[in-house]
C-alpha cells in the first residue's frame, strides 16, 4: 500500500477536533491527504430555539481553519442505534475517501452515540485499512496503546476547536489543553507539550497500513 490517506469519523460536529485532529494535522504536515466526516448535526447539544444548522456551520468553519471540508452525514443526534441507513452512510463516506488509516471513537466511550458509531465504523472498515480508536474524553477509559506528540499542531487544533462557539469553547478548550499536556508527559518525546492517545485494531491485512503510519509518526 503506497497511498497515504487518513480519515476520521466523529459522531458530533466537534468530536474530530477534540479527539484526533492533532494526529490528522501531523499526517497532513507529512504530505498525507486527510479528511473527516461528522455523523450527526449535533442539534441535541444546543438549547431550544437555537438556529437550525448552527453546529453544521461551526463544523464548516472549523474545517476551513485547517483546509478541510468535513463530510456531513446528516444522521440524528442522540439517536444513533446502528440502523441500516446509518450503516450505509458510514460505509459510503469511508468508500468515497478510501483511507489508509481510519480513526473513530473508542468502543468503550462514555457517550452512546460514540459507541454506536465506533461499531459502525469498525464494521465498515476495509480489512486492509488500519483502524485507530481515539482515547475517550479526558482519560475516562484505559491507558492508550499509542501516544502521539501533537505539539507542533496544537495551535491549529485549538483554533479549530474554538470555532465551536455554541459549545462554550472558552470553557472546554482549556480542559482539553490540560489533558493533552498530561498525555505529553507520557509520550516519550523530549519537549512534547501536547499529545493525543489511541488504540489500534490490528489484522494481518492491515499491517502494511499500520507500518506506514508508524513510519510516518517516527519522522
Amino acid at each position: 500500500m503506497t497511498e497515504r490517506r487518513a480519515f476520521a469519523i466523529g459522531a458530533h460536529p466537534d468530536d474530530v477536533e477534540i479527539y484526533c485532529l492533532g494526529l490528522l494535522l501531523k499526517l497532513q504536515d507529512l504530505g498525507w491527504a486527510v479528511g473527516w466526516a461528522v455523523a450527526t448535526d449535533g442539534q441535541a447539544g444546543l438549547p431550544p430555539g437555537a438556529p437550525a444548522g448552527l453546529r453544521r456551520t461551526e463544523a464548516a468553519v472549523a474545517g476551513a481553519t485547517v483546509g478541510v471540508e468535513p463530510v456531513l452525514l446528516g444522521l440524528m443526534d442522540g439517536q444513533l442505534v446502528g440502523t441500516p441507513e446509518e450503516a450505509r452512510a458510514v460505509r459510503a463516506a469511508i468508500a468515497d475517501f478510501r483511507p489508509t488509516v481510519l480513526i473513530t471513537h473508542s468502543t468503550d466511550d462514555y457517550h452512546p452515540d460514540h459507541r454506536t458509531l465506533s461499531r459502525l465504523v469498525a464494521e465498515a472498515c476495509p480489512p486492509e485499512t488500519a483502524l485507530l480508536y481515539a482515547e475517550p474524553m479526558l482519560g475516562s477509559g484505559p491507558t492508550p496503546e499509542r501516544l502521539v506528540d501533537i505539539t507542533a499542531q496544537y495551535d491549529r487544533k485549538r483554533a479549530a476547536l474554538s470555532a465551536h462557539a455554541s459549545q462554550s469553547a472558552p470553557a472546554f478548550v482549556p480542559a482539553f489543553e490540560t489533558w493533552s499536556g498530561f498525555r505529553a508527559l507520557h509520550c516519550g518525546v523530549r519537549g512534547a507539550r501536547h499529545a493525543e492517545g489511541f488504540f489500534y485494531r490490528s489484522s494481518v491485512a492491515s499491517r502494511p497500513a499500520l507500518a506506514l503510519l508508524e513510519r510516518a509518526l517516527s519522522i
